[in-house]
């Protein structure tokens, strides 16, 4: 069975154009990467902009892109992953908690606080009455709705029910200051001083939204096929790379591209190339440089791969400093990305 990307809807640290093939490039001034938000005029009606927190916006506005994009105004069913949720709703929700002392607690902030109110939202808004679902699964909770997503368009193709039957999925998350702040105290983000200098411990911390409307139907329209997908989970990565290939009956030789969710921490960035180490024949692209590192980062790469597809360019800010070779084409691309050296998951698109 084929499935088929045929819309991508991006908020991220960089002004994405799929459709265009264009990014930004530009490199983090600090230790964290926030959004650069979009035009939200066509996109989401001016009163209801006021009443939605940032993570809510992002999700929105990535759901309406990547529609218009696809050329439908809603899809069948949504299924979105996040690992942190809404989470400026949630610290507004506890710092009422403290300061009220537990009493006279309006509701509101709780309810909006949910993991599931950016897909409620989409829902609401593009009039989707279709099964809704997100997931929160840490560094796999992109992977995980994507799963679910080809789970459905294969039950979708084996039943032959419908046809045109489309998806809404991806991965969304934001920062806020109290969360930074936190998350830095764990190590997992390089001190101020650190940013520009190689080989130090932590990454650059990011955010975003990034959405893609997937389908069994292949079109004009349509960026790239996804082909399969694996998750693991602190195995021997390298073993569970070649049997990835070999169930999809590929030689590491035929890889000829790999995104590679290499974060600029010196604690992981070895183990994830030596991961790797076999696709000695592909160009070897970076991606987290440009979008910072969160759990559901891996959309964004998803995102640069089907643009790579699509155009057949690949910038010379995308290529690693290791990569083997340089061919600027495209043909089978491999996404390979982890969090914290735990979650690791392999993407295989394939050009249309």
């Amino acid at each position: 069975m084929s499935i088929y990307i045929n819309g991508i809807g991006s908020v991220s640290a960089q002004q994405l154009d799929t459709r265009a093939g264009v990014m930004s490039f530009d490199l983090a001034e600090s230790n964290r990467m926030s959004c650069k938000e979009p035009d939200y005029s066509g996109l989401v009606p001016p009163m209801q902009l006021r009443r939605m927190s940032k993570v809510v916006r992002y999700g929105v506005a990535a759901a309406k892109q990547a529609l218009k994009d696809a050329g439908l105004e809603r899809s069948d069913i949504i299924t979105l992953g996040t690992a942190y949720g809404c989470l400026a709703d949630t610290e507004v929700f506890l710092s009422k908690l403290l300061t009220q002392e537990e009493s006279m607690l309006t509701p509101t902030a709780f309810i909006q606080s949910t993991h599931n109110t950016v897909s409620g939202q989409i829902a609401m808004l593009t009039n989707c009455y279709g099964h809704n679902f997100t997931y929160v699964h840490r560094g796999h909770s992109f992977e995980a709705a994507l799963q679910e997503a080809m789970m459905w368009l294969k039950e979708k193709s084996e039943t032959l029910t419908d046809e045109n039957f489309s998806v809404l999925t991806g991965g969304i998350d934001e920062l806020t200051n109290d969360s930074f702040d936190i998350i830095l105290r764990f190590g997992t983000f390089k001190k101020e001083q650190d940013i520009s200098i190689p080989g130090t411990e932590g990454t650059i911390a990011g955010e975003g939204a990034n959405l893609f409307v997937v389908s069994q139907v292949k079109n004009e329209q349509s960026y790239a096929e996804v082909m399969d997908m694996h998750l693991c989970y602190s195995t021997d990565i390298q073993t569970e790379l070649l049997e990835f290939l070999r169930i999809n009956q590929l030689q590491a030789e035929e890889i000829d591209t790999c995104l590679i969710g290499v974060n600029g921490d010196s604690r992981y960035d070895e183990s994830i190339l030596g991961n790797i180490a076999a696709l000695k024949q592909a160009q070897w692209l970076a991606f987290k440089q440009w979008s910072g590192e969160y759990p559901t980062s891996n959309a964004f790469g998803m995102a640069l791969a089907c643009m790579v597809l699509k155009h057949q360019q690949i910038p010379d800010e995308v290529y690693h400093a290791q990569t083997p070779s340089r061919s600027e084409k495209a043909q089978n691309v491999l996404l390979y990305n982890h969090y914290k050296n735990k979650y690791h998951s392999f993407i295989l698109l394939k050009r249309i």
